[in-house]
């Protein structure tokens, strides 16, 4: 009942962004709660998109997204003065496939009969803004049966006011399983928990892994998985030897060797720290955690902890958890402070 009611009162939140009916129609979901126009909105900010496709003539297959920012949301070092920054040397524009999956539409239920004979189908995109200045360009593309498809994008600015800075900070939340998904979506493992440490770049496990391997190139972004083992969360590196179960070598052949040091810094300790000096010295004299002699996971976190890293390119940075809340529905808190 609840997703007959949606689809009926689809057609007055779309009323404002419908395009003339074609093989494929795609539009985006309109309120004030959920992302559907070019805005400017906070770095690392929480958004939600939902987007509505239908299939006039044939049955929807496909559906692709994919996220273009500009510049790259690799965090670079601005000359000083600033006066001298030519914007040529940003990061180069990275496009990334956030999603590309073959989907199911919803043609009829037991209460419901859909009026377009290839079927409905609605999508809600959780995700996070870049963490750095920039713009990103997120485009959504629905394809049919026959390869029609329709398309449909918008435009994010991030203006963040200490871009400038030798070291690059965000704050994140992360919930390794989240609230349950909408009843009408059929894509499941949602949980943004593949952590960028550099970008600050949260994805879900459907922007890693699928079945035709078009988005393995993003397995190469993952520095550490937040993950959830006898009722704690950790974080560990893809190639900590916990995740060989999760994530088998053959569709994760190439795994990322993120090193993670305890520390005994406090959290005033943590807000001083603003030098890769700071962050390298905090690392070299940090100590393995018991539970992963291998260094590569943190073991179960605890509020207040400070945590040390090193990625695979040798940059290094720190991680204070803020808050971590335990249970069915578990969120970790926490701040990024890594060298540029």
């Amino acid at each position: 009942m609840r997703f007959r009611l949606l689809l009926l009162l689809l057609p007055v939140l779309l009323g404002a962004c419908s395009k003339t009916n074609g093989p494929v129609r795609l539009d985006f979901v309109g309120n004030t709660t959920l992302t559907s126009s070019n805005r400017t909105v906070s770095a690392n900010d929480t958004l939600s998109t939902r987007a509505y496709a239908v299939g006039n003539d044939n049955a929807l297959r496909r559906l692709r997204i994919s996220v273009t920012y500009e510049p790259g949301p690799e965090p670079f070092l601005y000359p000083l003065p600033l006066s001298g920054f030519d914007p040529s040397d940003a990061p180069a524009a990275q496009t990334i496939v956030y999603l590309d999956s073959l989907i199911t539409p919803i043609q009829s239920t037991s209460t419901y009969t859909s009026p377009f004979r290839g079927g409905e189908y609605l999508f809600e995109n959780r995700f996070s803004a870049r963490s750095t200045s920039g713009t990103e360009v997120w485009q959504y593309t629905v394809t049919d049966a026959t390869g029609e498809s329709a398309s449909r994008a918008f435009r994010l600015t991030v203006r963040k006011p200490d871009s400038a800075a030798v070291f690059h900070n965000y704050n994140l939340v992360v919930r390794p399983r989240p609230r349950t998904a909408l009843a009408f979506d059929t894509l499941r493992e949602r949980a943004r928990v593949f952590l960028n440490l550099s970008y600050g770049l949260l994805l879900p496990k459907y922007a890693v892994l699928n079945n035709e391997a078009t988005v393995q190139p993003n397995q190469q972004l993952v520095d550490v998985i937040a993950t959830v083992r006898n009722g704690s969360i950790t974080l560990e590196a893809p190639a900590h030897a916990g995740q060989l179960p999760l994530l088998p070598v053959a569709k994760w052949p190439i795994r990322r060797r993120t090193e993670l040091r305890r520390t005994n810094l406090s959290s005033v300790e943590f807000n001083a720290a603003a030098t890769t000096a700071a962050f390298t010295t905090a690392f070299t004299n940090g100590e393995l955690f018991t539970a992963a002699p291998d260094g590569l996971s943190t073991g179960a976190l605890a509020k207040d902890q400070v945590i040390a890293f090193r990625t695979t390119e040798g940059k290094t940075g720190l991680l204070l958890v803020s808050d971590v809340v335990l249970g069915t529905a578990p969120v970790l808190t926490c701040v990024v402070r890594v060298q540029k």
